[in-house]
């Protein structure tokens, strides 16, 4: 009976091992179903994800693009500033001959100034003698 006892050993034992295999296949089973979910949804959330970041490549496209239009609005604006600069040197440069005709006149108008002072006083010199020829003539008749 030794060996009819020590198969019903055997066989409890097995079928004891054969229910933990059980349990593990079906714990690996859910485990594997739970590892399958969680790859889905990190893929549906790399997806997301990607899409996001499709999105946000196009805004940064779309950015690029509007900044590249800004660039050539300054260029172009640059180029007015610089015509414009050129301008207004050219006006200063005529402003200083204007400057330079305006000193020149103001030096002829102190040496007409000059010259009709000194008329002023031959006119004044004139007038006292042509007072003392009337007076001298006046006195003789």
């Amino acid at each position: 009976m030794y060996v009819e006892e020590r198969l019903a050993q055997l066989e409890n034992i097995t079928n004891e091992h054969g229910k933990q295999i059980e349990m593990v296949a079906e714990g690996l089973a859910s485990l594997t179903a739970r590892v399958d979910r969680g790859f889905a949804e990190m893929r549906e959330e790399f997806g997301k994800i990607n899409r996001r970041f499709e999105r946000l490549e196009e805004r940064v496209d779309r950015i690029e693009v509007k900044l590249a239009e800004h660039d050539a609005r300054f260029d172009h604006i640059d180029q007015r500033f610089e015509q414009i600069d050129r301008r207004f040197e050219e006006i200063d440069r005529r402003f200083e001959q204007i400057d330079q005709r305006f000193e020149q006149m103001e030096l002829r108008f102190e040496k007409i100034e000059r010259r009709l002072d000194r008329l002023e006083d031959q006119l004044v010199q004139v007038h006292g003698v042509l007072t003392e020829l009337v007076t001298l003539v006046k006195n003789k008749l």
